[in-house]
């Protein structure tokens, strides 16, 4: 694999014949269109196949999966223009493997999801992702729990061997993060425990992988609370083998001021929680 960053006046058909690639084959890698302008700085990425397989008559996907000893994942993620489809036909051309200049490594990526999202984007997209997060779960004041029609995407995601995961959140129907909801939650014992009771029953109907709780603007005088808070759901959870991921507002320091910021213990949260997602497209919005 290659990394190419333009410079001022390269054209596909240029960088294509430098790298040993093809116009067709950079644009279908990094989404480009013939409408497409090429921008200096712009970083390609530019995929040598090393293995590749002509389909035959009667041949189907996972047979030829097995065949090289890959997975049907890994053989849609090695074929981005298939858009997430198993089916195939004769005469098609599928890599199976890239010529690569890098140590691999293990890498485990998430991606958001609203459950209306568009299926031809989900299925394209699933094939790159460890997990996918439900967005989102909200509560009552009574701890009452506000679903959402998910079952399609988690069944989908499932399909292509990634592991959903519930999202609970405070976000209220206006689009905000409700820090008083926050403080009456953590208030209420009965309420939480009412709350944990319907998150586990939901786990386990809908078949999720795990929990990620999104706590944001949390009032700083609640700080110690909401780490209880996640204490206390983490003792219900692990039990059942869920793990317990939350996301985390990106501090530069301990000491950063300002209201996302200062409720988020980092010490203490990831103390408690199996995985931390730090929310840095916080920064793109200064």
């Amino acid at each position: 694999m290659i990394i190419y960053v333009v410079k001022e006046g390269d054209t596909l058909t240029g960088i294509a014949a430098a790298t040993g690639s093809s116009v067709e084959r950079i644009q279908r890698d990094n989404a480009l269109t013939d409408e497409s302008v090429l921008v200096p700085g712009q970083a390609l990425v530019i995929l040598q196949p090393n293995v590749t397989h002509t389909v035959a008559e009667g041949e189907t996907f996972s047979g030829i999966a097995q065949q090289y000893g890959i997975t049907p994942k890994e053989l849609l993620a090695n074929n981005p223009a298939l858009n997430g489809r198993e089916t195939l036909y004769p005469g098609e051309t599928l890599v199976i493997d890239y010529v690569t200049n890098m140590d691999r490594r293990e890498l485990a990526v998430n991606g958001y999801a609203y459950p209306y999202i568009d299926r031809e984007i989900l299925r394209k997209t699933l094939p790159y992702l460890t997990y996918i997060t439900l967005f989102t779960y909200g509560f009552t004041e009574n701890g009452d729990l506000i679903g959402i029609d998910d079952e399609e995407v988690i069944q989908i995601a499932k399909q292509y061997q990634v592991a959903p995961l519930m999202l609970l959140s405070t976000l209220t129907d206006s689009g905000t993060f409700s820090n008083e909801l926050a403080s009456k939650i953590f208030a209420d014992a009965e309420a939480r425990n009412n709350l944990f009771d319907q998150i586990l029953e939901n786990l386990r109907v809908k078949g999720y992988y795990g929990l990620d709780v999104d706590f944001e603007f949390v009032l700083p005088e609640d700080k110690e609370n909401y780490v209880q808070f996640l204490t206390e759901l983490k003792a219900r959870l692990e039990p059942e083998g869920y793990p317990l991921i939350t996301a985390l507002a990106p501090k530069t320091s301990g000491e950063q001021r300002g209201l996302l910021y200062e409720s988020h213990d980092y010490p203490a949260i990831g103390a408690v929680a199996d995985y931390v997602l730090l929310m840095t497209y916080e920064w793109g919005y200064t």
